[in-house]
């Protein structure tokens, strides 16, 4: 009842391709975290300075510039990962399309042979023509002689 085994194999692509996609999955997760700790460090900032605690409030400014610098570089992380992982997928796509064209040029070189090749075509035609310059003579002739 259920899918068989052998009816989805998971290629190695396959498994590169998720485990890039499952590291951007945790890249934003990371994000997430950082930009609530930057929230929480400027709202920390925010009530020192209120309660005059001017070194604390810098403290606090410090700590949010140094989640940024983070962010910042895990936003070059993410963008590297995400062009690899495109990169990965259209060279798969790119895979198909040269399998494909290899079939295609299989099948037209097997009709080429069961038509026998290129001289045969040529000879094919040659008695063809040969063929309608007899009949054009013969409907001369016949022309020539019911007059």
């Amino acid at each position: 009842m259920g899918n068989s085994a052998s009816a989805h194999k998971i290629s190695a692509q396959d498994k590169a391709i998720l485990d890039m996609k499952n590291q951007r999955d945790k890249l934003h997760q990371y994000q997430r975290r950082i930009t609530v700790l930057t929230d929480r460090e400027k709202e920390i900032a925010k009530q020192m300075l209120a309660k005059g605690d001017k070194p604390r409030a810098l403290l606090a400014l410090r700590r949010k510039k140094y989640q940024e610098s983070l962010l910042a570089k895990t936003d070059a992380q993410l963008e590297q990962l995400e062009k690899l992982t495109s990169s990965v997928e259209f060279a798969l796509v790119q895979k198909d399309v040269v399998f494909g064209l290899q079939q295609g040029t299989n099948v037209l070189n097997e009709i080429h042979k069961e038509m026998g090749g290129l001289e045969h075509v040529e000879k094919l035609m040659g008695e063809t023509a040969d063929a309608v310059a007899y009949q054009q003579v013969s409907s001369w002739l016949d022309s020539l002689f019911t007059c």
